[in-house]
């Protein structure tokens, strides 16, 4: 057991000491949870090609703890209701804002059923208040009805185009060791739009919309026309020339668009 198993412990206790957020790992017999300083708890799914948790501890930060400050910044002093969510995975994006936002009401869409599980798990895992957290097992687009994503081994890199990095197709099993297999299953997803989810769900304002759908960004603004002309949100959204391709546009045709609505890039 120590030559095997536990030696990995203290090594793990000078990882933390390393770790600017990470406040503790905790295991139990179902599962593997990180702690951040800032409360939020996050899962170890080890079956993922690799897991935020995952990224968090190797980096000894979190990647994405940069645009949260700046978009924290940017809401800050701001009255703000309503968040879009599009492309949640497994909300943490949402958690980060709710644990520095909590009287807002963050409307949080992840398409793919496996993945949507593991979001309500997290929120249940954070103590979420479903008052204010609304998770919703839809994808957003340009229209309306039932599409086919395709979901290799890293769920954060589910796109309605398969992914070619053989990267994020790797398959891994439940303790996390590869299989040396790629793997790219097809599901058949749920789909709307943000115009006619705004409208049938009454939502009075958007004041802020978080884009992250691996290249499918541009239609989900063309699906949002009319929440772009009466709301002018602020748009926080993924733009990257690899999956732009993927879906037969540039990113600078997104900007384009944009400006159209009297919005600038920043």
């Amino acid at each position: 057991m120590r030559e095997n198993y536990t030696h990995i412990l203290p090594e793990i206790m000078e990882l933390l000491k390393n770790h600017e957020e990470c406040k503790s790992i905790t295991i139990t017999a179902d599962d593997i949870v990180m702690e951040k300083q800032s409360g939020l708890k996050m899962f170890f799914n080890f079956q993922e090609s690799f897991s935020r948790a995952e990224v968090d501890l190797c980096n000894a930060s979190d990647p994405e703890k940069e645009d949260i400050q700046v978009i924290s910044n940017l809401l800050s002093g701001k009255k703000i209701n309503t968040v879009l969510d599009i492309g949640a995975n497994v909300g943490m994006f949402s958690l980060e804002l709710y644990l520095k936002r909590p009287d807002v009401d963050y409307y949080i869409f992840e398409p793919i059923p496996a993945t949507y599980t593991n979001l309500l798990r997290t929120i249940k895992l954070n103590n979420g208040n479903l008052d204010k957290l609304h998770p919703f097992n839809l994808g957003i687009s340009n229209e309306e009805g039932t599409l086919k994503f395709y979901l290799p081994g890293e769920s954060e890199a589910a796109s309605l185009k398969p992914v070619d990095d053989k990267f994020y197709r790797k398959q891994s099993d439940s303790f996390g060791n590869y299989t040396g297999s790629v793997t790219m299953d097809e599901v058949e997803c749920r789909v709307t739009t943000a115009d006619i989810f705004a409208k049938k769900y009454n939502l009075r304002s958007v004041d802020f919309m978080k884009i992250d759908v691996e290249g499918n960004e541009k239609f989900v603004l063309e699906g949002s026309k009319e929440i772009l002309r009466a709301y002018h949100p602020l748009v926080y959204c993924e733009l990257l020339r690899k999956h732009a391709k993927r879906f037969g546009y540039h990113p600078n045709d997104v900007i384009s668009y944009m400006s159209g609505y009297g919005y600038k890039c920043s």
